[in-house]
């Protein structure tokens, strides 16, 4: 079962240009994507609601979407405003159209009852014109569950691992430090003091090790939203482990969406950068590629894993003290999609009641 009343990203802003049409899945759904001539992004079914053909492989004209099977032509609302060689047009004669909102840079599209759309629900990521921020981003298409991705990033004990030669080399400390986790309306913050940390070479003026405060939040449906701070060695102690009450030298950007297109396949969005008085457009390269090596040495093993699990699906996983964050979010989307559908068969009830 999927959660549909949330906000998944579908494509990159810029991914959705003028007189383009893109086609997306997102949980199971098809979905066809393009641009009004004023800029704003539409979302409809990409499912004709004549002979079922895709939209996707259809023409724009202005801001309306002819399906190129029988020419009939929709309106952005999803009502259907021509149908060649009849005059009458059925009120049938309609797909249906999702919410849609651009944030950060990313489009975002809520799949559930579109009353429920509240774009305060979306989190906040950063938009690659910020001038405040150097970032880069990039995407990875996954032969595997989405919730298998979640995981991997709700127990960030792996990167000393998984990550041996790029973002946990000779960091003993990511499975060794637990995090403290608190709970959100929807999602989890993960906060601690990684100290010692072996400093990479544009940080070497400051030192060999440093301290790094890390805290992220993750978001339904799989939201990850990252802003590491680096200290000075002996910081975290001064703070006993508190939330840092001084300035960082270096904060790092991870933002993140994991996107779920059907049972075993998923979409990695991710955006890597730093504070622009932090770090040069260079040092952002550099960052950007060793996290993409990284990145799919995460795909490598996470589509491994979902080859495993389907030998035997009903193997149950052992849980260690590092699955806590796994196991409290996927109890949060659980109870979230019972609470779901609890509230679609409710108004069946009553009827019959009345």
């Amino acid at each position: 079962m999927w959660l549909r009343n949330a906000w998944y990203v579908a494509a990159w802003s810029d991914e959705v240009a003028a007189e383009r049409i893109t086609a997306r899945t997102i949980i199971n759904q098809p979905l066809v994507l393009y641009r009004k001539a004023d800029g704003v992004a539409v979302v409809l079914e990409d499912r004709c609601c004549h002979r079922l053909a895709p939209l996707s492989m259809g023409r724009l004209e202005r801001d309306d979407l002819r399906c190129m099977y029988h020419g009939l032509k929709f309106a952005p609302d999803g009502r259907c405003i021509e149908i060649p060689g009849q005059a009458v047009i059925p009120p049938t004669a309609v797909v249906r159209t999702y919410p849609v909102a651009e944030r950060g840079s990313w489009i975002w599209v809520w799949m559930g009852e579109a009353e429920q759309a509240d774009p305060a629900l979306i989190p906040a990521s950063i938009a690659a014109t910020d001038p405040d921020w150097r970032l880069q981003k990039g995407w990875l298409d996954y032969d595997a569950n989405y919730q298998l991705i979640n995981d991997n990033l709700l127990d960030l004990s792996h990167l000393s691992y998984a990550h041996e030669n790029t973002l946990g080399r000779n960091a003993p400390q990511w499975a060794n430090e637990r995090p403290r986790i608190s709970r959100l309306d929807r999602g989890l913050r993960f906060q601690r003091w990684l100290r010692g940390m072996p400093a990479r070479h544009y940080h070497k003026a400051r030192g060999d090790t440093f301290d790094l405060w890390h805290s992220y939040d993750f978001l339904v449906p799989g939201i990850f939203i990252q802003r590491p701070a680096w200290y000075p060695a002996g910081t975290g102690d001064r703070m006993q482990l508190q939330p840092p009450a001084e300035a960082p030298f270096f904060v790092r950007l991870d933002d993140q969406a994991v996107t779920p297109i059907s049972e075993r396949t998923s979409r990695y969005f991710y955006a890597v950068g730093a504070r622009s008085a932090d770090a040069s457009a260079a040092i952002v390269e550099e960052m950007f590629a060793f996290t993409e090596t990284a990145f799919h040495e995460d795909k490598s093993i996470i589509e491994a894993q979902q080859q495993v699990i389907d030998l035997d699906p009903a193997r149950r996983m052992l849980l260690l003290s590092a699955d806590g964050g796994p196991t409290q979010f996927r109890r949060l989307v659980q109870q979230l999609i019972e609470r779901e559908s609890a509230d679609t068969r409710r108004p069946a009830v009553a009827a019959q009641a009345d």
